[in-house]
């Protein structure tokens, strides 16, 4: 398999929301697109530029996400390309049936941004938690869903939907800044894994925030010995499964890590994808168990998908394939 070079972390580069990385990619789509429109429920973190330079192609529904989903819909029936944002739990919740019957039966241009997805909100709760946005955007007749890594890519998934996607489409957005990553993460095709870092013992597959995880598992590994290769994965449907095959080559253990619930997820998708002869396979994602009340970081840690978890995955594979030899 051949291993493409991978572009180091510049030390000066300091973390970003994607609200904020988008803001100016957004307004920029606005003004070089008659046809694209935005709409919010009572957030314009993501529009303000949009605002900013013309308030007539952004729509401000309130408080009101189901009714949000069913404007977008209406604009796009009209002709127009709508970009709709609210936050992930109450987007992908509240207005979970006009997203289904408005927007994706009938297979409209609609992309809607989920703004904290996961356990951004961390200390919020669970009311503010949305680990199930994968799961359900994934039963969605026709969606693509997207996972972006940090604001780069999310920056680069978002250009990519306006560009070529023709129907509906949802991206996960993080709600806070995340660590920023080297800059393989957001280079190239984001509907396939990007290889951040190489190692013939184990490949690590991760989604979203979890990619920073493995990055700093891989580095605790590789002083255990152990060489870790790490892979962000960011389109989770259509799942780039040939690819992901490819990329696992001959390495003898996948572990895959996302913040989100198992069906229609990373885990999943990768075991059907790489089927029953397939190397062995561990897959660690959150739960529906009630999280204390914690920051992000914190959370991560209390669903066993944060870097010190993945490290300990690895290690209990290894040394329980070493007794058993």
């Amino acid at each position: 398999m051949t291993t493409p070079s991978i572009a180091p972390q510049p030390a000066s580069v300091a973390p970003q929301s994607m609200r904020a990385a988008l803001a100016p990619v957004l307004a920029d789509a606005v003004a070089t697109d008659p046809g694209l429109i935005t709409v919010g429920a009572d957030g314009r973190a993501l529009f303000g530029q949009v605002i900013e330079r013309d308030p007539r192609r952004y729509v401000d529904v309130g408080i009101a996400e189901a009714n949000m989903v069913g404007v977008a819909a209406g604009l796009a029936r009209a002709g127009l390309r709508p970009v709709a944002a609210a936050m992930a739990p109450f987007l992908v919740r509240r207005a979970y049936e006009q997203i289904r019957l408005d927007v994706c039966v009938p297979g409209l241009p609609v992309v809607l941004l989920g703004v904290g997805g996961g356990l951004g909100y961390g200390p919020l709760g669970p009311t503010h938690h949305a680990t199930d946005d994968i799961t359900l955007m994934s039963a969605m007749p026709g969606m693509e869903v997207y996972c972006p890594a940090d604001a780069a890519d999310a920056v680069r998934v978002v250009r990519t939907v306006l560009a070529g996607t023709s129907g509906p489409a949802y991206v996960r957005l993080s709600a806070r800044p995340d660590p920023v990553l080297p800059s393989a993460a957001s280079e190239g095709d984001p509907r396939g894994p990007r290889l951040l870092r190489d190692g013939d013992d184990v490949l690590v597959l991760a989604a979203g925030r979890c990619v920073a995880e493995a990055l700093d598992a891989a580095e605790g590994l590789a002083e255990d010995g152990v060489a870790a290769a790490v892979a962000s994965v960011t389109a989770l449907r259509p799942f780039p499964a040939a690819a992901v095959r490819e990329l696992v080559g001959r390495r003898p253990l996948v572990v895959t890590v996302a913040e989100s619930l198992p069906p229609g997820g990373l885990g999943p998708c990768t075991a059907e994808a790489l089927g029953s002869r397939g190397p062995a396979l561990i897959s660690l994602h959150t739960d529906h168990r009630y999280p204390p009340v914690a920051a992000h970081q914190d959370l991560l840690r209390f669903y066993g998908v944060d870097g010190r978890s993945i490290r300990s995955a690895v290690l209990s594979h290894r040394n329980r394939k070493t007794r058993e030899a």
